[in-house]
């Protein structure tokens, strides 16, 4: 069996929040909800992830599985408020640093979406957008999380009448 083939999806995309709280408003915001709840504990150690994750073995935290739609098999985005040692710093202002830049959620109407976070009183970078890329036209926009992470918005159009 080739490693391609053992690979079968993303399970969960982890983020590192200073405010879990927050983060789960924006999330939730935008459509997410809870699937799970990991409140405040020292069992991290006792499961043996200090050693997978390589973080002190003292460490604690607080997380929860946020899932889109009803699929309890979809990627899941796990918000991760370490407490001990407390999260610390903000996303990255450069998106073409290496590491993970954004994460695109594909919607049904980004302009509604835009409307939303504004009304929420997030900021998203500008208003949505239409460019051709891959042989399709999207409207697209993107709008950082409470902690800077760069969350964009993608509605494919099917046409050009569904153009401004």
């Amino acid at each position: 069996m080739s490693a391609g083939m053992n690979t079968v999806a993303i399970f969960h995309i982890n983020l590192n929040v200073t405010d879990l709280e927050a983060a789960t408003a924006f999330y939730h915001s935008i459509g997410f909800r809870t699937l799970l709840e990991f409140p405040d504990t020292p069992g991290f150690a006792e499961i043996g992830l200090p050693e997978i994750l390589r973080v002190p073995d003292d460490c604690t935290a607080k997380a929860r599985f946020l899932i889109l739609g009803d699929d309890l098999r979809a990627t899941r985005l796990d918000l991760i408020q370490w407490t001990r040692p407390a999260t610390r710093g903000r996303a990255p202002d450069d998106r073409t640093a290496v590491g993970v830049a954004r994460i695109c959620l594909r919607v049904r109407d980004a302009r509604a979406m835009h409307d939303r976070l504004c009304a929420a009183g997030y900021s998203p970078f500008g208003p949505p957008r239409i460019i051709d890329m891959g042989g399709t036209r999207q409207r697209v926009f993107c709008c950082p999380d409470p902690d800077g992470f760069t969350v964009e918005f993608m509605e494919f159009l099917k046409d050009r009448a569904d153009e401004p």
